[in-house]
């Protein structure tokens, strides 16, 4: 839009200029040249007038311009937008569909190895399976040939037991034969009194065949016994044979427990408690040196053999689940405590 300024200001400025002087001649005439000072003041008057109307006419065309620049930006931004999210959807699609075919042909293959594996260990099962069913026929072909073979044996050696029995007490069997033929002569009789008496034959016999069963047996159980007995010094003697008369030394582990009680007067009492499956350290002698190697700063603690607290983890797992566990927290809390500090723990020993 077009507009007018004015403006006005007064200038002051000294100026210094030298002029020509000419004086009238009272004695002599002449002139001279004198240095004037001059205070000028100038007024200054300035009108401006700015014509705007090519620019307003530029801006105007820039600002239609700006607009027509902002709508193509907007309209570039959204074809940009929808583009990208096109191409998006396109690429995750093919990254999701690629992926997914690419663990389906995974899961497939690996379906179809598992697939043969299967086959094959189901092949292998069966031929097992027919190989065990084959087994269990011949074991149970082998049993009944071994037990009809042992049945036999069996029945032979009770024939020929009964038969040597039979041979040795020939006259009491054949007594008892006739006295049975006696009994059903007597009792069919109308002698009733002779029964009476028969009675008290028949139950003495059966009281002496009594007795000699007994007797049999416990010559066979002395017989026995002494077989056993035999046997069991025969084998002692080998195993004495076996044996080798040595002597091995080697480290034994006993653990020790040292506790301090404090009495009056700041008193400090200590003592060691031991298993007592070791004599010579129930000595107070031995126990007052060992209270000195635990309290001595020379001695060094040393690391277990590794075999030796392997077996020492193996006797206290065995006794360990050997242990009754009661059903209550507190002791399954107590248990587990134990076993924890046994698995974390470290054992030291010193020498003694």
């Amino acid at each position: 839009m077009s507009y007018t300024r004015d403006y006005h200001e007064t200038v002051s400025k000294t100026v210094s200029k030298t002029v020509e002087v000419s004086y009238p001649a009272s004695e002599h005439g002449g002139s001279k040249s004198v240095t004037v000072s001059i205070l000028a003041e100038i007024p200054v008057d300035v009108n401006i007038h700015v014509d705007t109307d090519p620019f307003d006419r530029s801006v105007e065309h820039c600002g239609e311009n700006v607009n027509l620049l902002t709508t193509a930006v907007v309209a570039t931004e959204t074809a940009e937008v929808i583009s990208i999210e096109k191409n998006s959807t396109k690429v995750a699609d093919t990254i999701v569909g690629g992926f997914f075919s690419y663990i389906r042909s995974e899961i497939s293959q690996q379906i179809a190895e598992l697939a043969q594996n299967v086959e094959a260990q189901l092949m292998h099962l069966k031929e097992l399976a027919n190989s065990c069913l084959a087994k269990k026929k011949q074991m149970e072909g082998d049993f009944n040939r071994i037990a009809s073979r042992y049945m036999k044996i069996f029945d032979d050696l009770n024939s020929e037991l009964s038969n040597r029995i039979f041979e040795m007490d020939k006259s009491t069997f054949d007594f008892r034969q006739d006295t049975d033929n006696h009994k059903f002569r007597i009792s069919d009789n109308d002698l009733v009194s002779t029964v009476a008496i028969f009675g008290k034959e028949s139950g003495n016999l059966q009281s002496k065949i009594g007795a000699s069963i007994a007797k049999k047996r416990a010559l066979d159980s002395i017989n026995k016994s002494k077989m056993f007995l035999w046997q069991q010094k025969k084998l002692n003697t080998t195993v004495q044979q076996c044996m080798l008369n040595e002597s091995i030394s080697r480290s034994i582990y006993v653990p020790a427990c040292l506790f301090e009680t404090r009495g009056e007067g700041n008193a400090i009492d200590r003592s060691v408690f031991l298993t007592d499956y070791l004599p010579v350290m129930q000595d107070e002698t031995n126990k007052n040196e060992l209270i000195e190697c635990f309290l001595s700063d020379s001695i060094t603690w040393g690391d277990i053999v590794s075999e030796d607290n392997e077996n020492l983890r193996l006797y206290f797992n065995s006794e360990f689940n050997s242990i009754g566990v009661q059903s209550d927290q507190h002791s399954i809390r107590v248990m587990k405590m134990i076993q924890n500090i046994a698995i974390t723990s470290s054992i030291k020993t010193i020498s003694f």
